[in-house]
């Protein structure tokens, strides 16, 4: 498997299938795609993508690549939340893909704490995350 992790955009990740922030799927190769909204930060921007990375590889561990599933729960996640309120679709009740989602926010939120220490100017983990709900 191949992982093909490219910055767009916020109208290209809704071109694809509507979603906000950031979007994963495997292709007709089995390789993984990953799209991430740009950030306006490097770091924090590296921090969404393992996160979406993880999450898809350890889906894919359970599941394989069909990801109709989190498709269909993500896509009645955003019509029912439109405005996000802090909530993420990994997070919110009945999610299918919770686990997967805990595991990629666990090293999403070591690798934040990493660069945190390089580099200050990232932001404290909130600020990241208020952004995150923002898109």
């Amino acid at each position: 498997m191949n992982i093909f992790c490219k910055t767009v955009s916020k109208s290209e990740i809704r071109q694809r299938r509507g979603f906000t922030g950031a979007d994963w799927w495997f292709d007709e190769n089995g390789d993984l795609q990953v799209r991430i909204e740009a950030l306006g930060n490097s770091a924090r921007e590296k921090c969404l993508a393992l996160h979406e990375i993880c999450e898809a590889l350890a889906f894919h561990a359970k599941h394989g690549t069909d990801v109709s599933a989190v498709d269909e729960f993500d896509s009645k996640f955003e019509a029912e939340y439109p405005e996000n309120h802090g909530l993420e679709a990994g997070d919110a009740d009945g999610c299918s893909y919770a686990a997967e989602h805990t595991t990629a926010t666990c090293a999403e939120r070591a690798l934040w704490a990493h660069l945190f220490l390089l580099d200050p100017s990232i932001g404290s983990w909130a600020a990241y995350d208020k952004e995150l709900g923002a898109k």
